[in-house]
């Protein structure tokens, strides 16, 4: 999954917290907050997709098993922007 802002990052700590419990069932948010070593209310913040610390996000995210690596975005031009909020 390519993450391109904190939404994303919320998305993928999310779905795999639900999926990382005993026998694929849902693991607690105090659960991974223990394991990643931040209290529960970030795990909260994370996954509503507020700002936290990359050491924080990394910190969760190698309870998953999960990196970052770094990869080429196409990010829209201002006049693309521009043009898909435009009203007619």
């Amino acid at each position: 999954m390519l993450l391109k802002n904190q939404l994303d990052l919320a998305a993928l700590v999310r779905s795999q917290r639900l999926q990382a419990g005993p026998k694929g069932g849902k693991m607690t948010a105090d659960t991974l907050a223990e394991l990643a070593g931040v209290s529960r209310d970030t795990i909260f913040r994370i996954e509503r997709g507020e700002d936290v610390s990359f050491s924080t996000a990394m910190a969760v995210l190698r309870v998953f098993g999960l990196g970052l690596s770094a990869a080429p975005v196409q990010w829209p031009t201002l006049s693309n922007a521009q043009q898909h909020f435009q009203t007619q």
